[in-house]
């Protein structure tokens, strides 16, 4: 008879808590083309404030099979309503530079240099480093790329 309470109670537990955690919710190519997804449902947890990560791969372009897969916490969102159409941009915390090392299978520090990223559903992203001791711009270029768009759900 305790059988029948304990098979149920983790039949709704499973139930329950299968919807916690990140959701696909977008994806759009470097081109800014909709590859998964809706635009609308991510603006919607943006709106609800609701978390959202961002995940990009990044490939060396004479070897595809060669690249570094970033994931990060979105820490400030951009919606914009524009001529060219409705989209998304998304802006990490800085981070400490860093350069992976492929041949030597590491990644390492780049002293003094801090990297900002500006991500976008339209495939234009926006990236600079920075040198943290005199505050010079020692690189800035926008870059197109595919972003996946997660939302936490609880």
């Amino acid at each position: 008879m305790k059988t029948f309470p304990i098979l149920l109670f983790l039949l709704l537990s499973t139930v329950g808590f299968s919807q916690v955690g990140w959701k696909l919710v977008y994806e759009n190519d470097a081109e800014g083309n909709t590859v998964n997804g809706d635009l609308d449902e991510l603006i919607w947890a943006i709106q609800h404030g609701e978390p959202v990560r961002i995940y990009y791969n990044s490939k060396k372009p004479n070897d595809p099979d060669t690249y570094v897969e970033h994931t990060a916490l979105v820490k400030f969102f951009t919606i914009l309503n524009s001529p060219d159409g409705r989209f998304v941009t998304a802006q990490i915390d800085p981070i400490v530079g860093q350069i992976p090392q492929f041949d030597q299978g590491h990644v390492l520090l780049k002293e003094n240099l801090e990297w900002s990223l500006i991500t976008s559903t339209n495939g234009k992203n926006d990236t600079m480093t920075r040198n943290v001791i005199t505050g010079e711009i020692v690189g800035h270029q926008i870059r197109s790329w595919g972003t996946k768009w997660f939302v936490e759900k609880k």
